[in-house]
């Protein structure tokens, strides 16, 4: 699912017709996600657990996630993919704790599978296009 996710995210950006930043960028959140996710998990979590800690707190939370909401309302067409891209990387994060994976493996497997996706859809319209030379479509 989460390589589905990903190439349907590099078609995205492909039929759009995003700069190559758009790339490198989405390389970089894919990189960050992943390590989040697993590698990075107990810093990560602890931080957001620190900001249900005091009235402070709570409130850095609620304008944090009202930011977020309004990004999401702005942006849905993109705001819907990265979601995607979070819920499927998510679920495979599960899957492979529940199968007593390690930080570091879980890693890289899910970056493997999320650029192998991102670079199926990079590469489609490359591949789509190729012509058989005219010996072999004759015999076809």
């Amino acid at each position: 699912m989460l390589l589905l996710a990903n190439m349907a995210f590099g078609f995205f950006l492909r039929n759009h017709a995003f700069h190559e930043t758009a790339w490198v960028l989405a390389i970089i959140y894919i990189i960050l996600e992943c390590g989040g996710l697993s590698i990075a998990w107990r810093p990560v979590r602890d931080l957001v657990l620190m900001g249900f800690q005091s009235a402070v707190g709570y409130t850095c939370m609620a304008l944090a996630i009202a930011s977020f909401a309004v990004v999401v309302v702005a942006w849905i067409q993109v705001s819907t993919y990265f979601l995607m891209m979070l819920c499927a990387a998510i679920l495979l994060r599960i899957k492979l704790y529940t199968r007593r994976g390690g930080a570091v493996s879980s890693f890289l497997i899910m970056v493997s599978a999320s650029l192998a996706g991102l670079a199926i859809s990079w590469g489609f319209p490359f591949v789509s296009s190729f012509q058989l030379p005219s010996l072999l479509q004759s015999s076809l």
